[in-house]
């Protein structure tokens, strides 16, 4: 006996073939006829595996199949993972008329969801008992899927902190909301280890209620935009806009005024009595005039021992390119140094000496002090 479902299929497919022929005889258009006969293929196909499968029916002269049957199987339970594959679908056709990182965030999705998905509906029929079939699915995923949670919500976390932090209007402000957050935490905290009676429900709906406030917070935030943090010039700048002076500027703020014992140290330079002496590491008595190898870094050792501050200064003469530009800095100085304060000075000298004019000499901003350099 043929089934309804294929008595319907059955017709389909022999309309359509009689359809492609009589297409094909009238009109003679081989798009319209290659499109018919894959329609009646297709029908033919879908005929003939519905037969043999017979609507997937249970004989009545089979009881045994009865329990096997579709009919009998338990219903699948609601599930959020297709809604997941589906958000991701969309992100990620979004990301690719946009950006890169919404398309990446959606394949993730797709695939996370689909393999959540799939797993989940294989133990759905991992047996016909529910608590063993929750069993087997948490024994499979949980290794993986707590740990991936954790760091997504710890990650989202520490997000959405950075946003609000970056969005306050000042560093104070700052300080200050998260001492009244952190302050909360321990009193609500204390609240609870005093309370041992508190059901998991209204913990769980306190932490939830939090976590969405804090997440909110972090995309308002984040949306409004970090507020501007204050560019603070450094003694590269001075030297980039030829401000190497004796006039103390916002480099010179709060500058430290002392170099660590450990420094590997060329030479050391001591400014004293409107005049500069250098001293050599292993060798004895002042120098008037000092050697520094070229192209390699050399760091120098200055010490102010005048009783006014004072800025040590030399002029690189990078050499330049074909449109006459330089190829490096310059010039480098220090930050104003204090009486009896050091500063440490990274000089790296391209050319030899015999290629400028004048050479190379360290000098004061200032003053007529001057040390001659010879680079070889």
């Amino acid at each position: 006996m043929i089934t309804t479902g294929s008595k319907l299929l059955i017709g389909s497919a022999a309309a359509a073939w009689i359809l492609a022929a009589v297409y094909g005889i009238a009109q003679g258009g081989t798009l319209g006829s290659i499109g018919l006969i894959s329609a009646a293929i297709a029908l033919s196909l879908l005929a003939g595996i519905n037969v043999l499968a017979r609507d997937s029916n249970v004989s009545a002269t089979e009881p045994a199949g009865f329990a096997a049957s579709a009919a009998a199987q338990a219903t699948a339970r609601p599930s959020l993972w297709p809604l997941l594959v589906g958000i991701g679908a969309t992100t990620m056709t979004i990301g690719l008329v946009t950006n890169r990182t919404f398309f990446t965030l959606g394949l993730i999705a797709i695939v996370a969801g689909a393999l959540e998905w799939l797993i989940q509906g294989w133990s759905e029929r991992a047996s016909g008992d529910e608590a063993y079939n929750a069993r087997a699915r948490d024994q499979m995923v949980d290794p993986l899927e707590l740990p991936v949670a954790g760091a997504i919500a710890a990650g989202v976390v520490v997000y959405a902190f950075s946003r609000v932090m970056l969005g306050l209007p000042t560093k104070t402000a700052t300080v200050t909301a998260f001492s009244l957050v952190g302050a909360l935490a321990l009193g609500l905290g204390t609240l609870v280890a005093l309370k041992r009676g508190v059901s998991k429900a209204t913990l769980t709906g306190t932490f939830s209620i939090v976590l969405v406030a804090l997440v909110a917070g972090g995309a308002v935030a984040g949306l409004n935009g970090e507020r501007e943090i204050e560019q603070h010039h450094t003694t590269g700048d001075l030297a980039a806009k030829n401000e190497c002076s004796a006039e103390e500027t916002e480099a010179d703020e709060n500058a430290s005024q002392s170099v660590a014992s450990k420094s590997s140290v060329t030479a050391e330079i001591t400014y004293q009595n409107d005049d500069l002496i250098a001293k050599v590491p292993g060798y004895n008595g002042d120098f008037d005039q000092l050697t520094l190898p070229r192209s390699n870094p050399s760091n120098v050792l200055f010490r102010n021992e005048s009783d006014e501050h004072a800025r040590l200064v030399i002029e690189l003469h990078p050499a330049t390119d074909d449109n006459g530009q330089p190829l490096g800095p310059e010039r480098v100085c220090t930050a104003l140094v204090e009486s009896g304060g050091t500063q440490l000075l990274t000089v790296v000298i391209d050319r030899p000496s015999f290629a400028v004019e004048e050479g190379f000499a360290f000098t004061v901003a200032g003053s007529d002090a001057q040390l001659q350099v010879v680079v070889p």
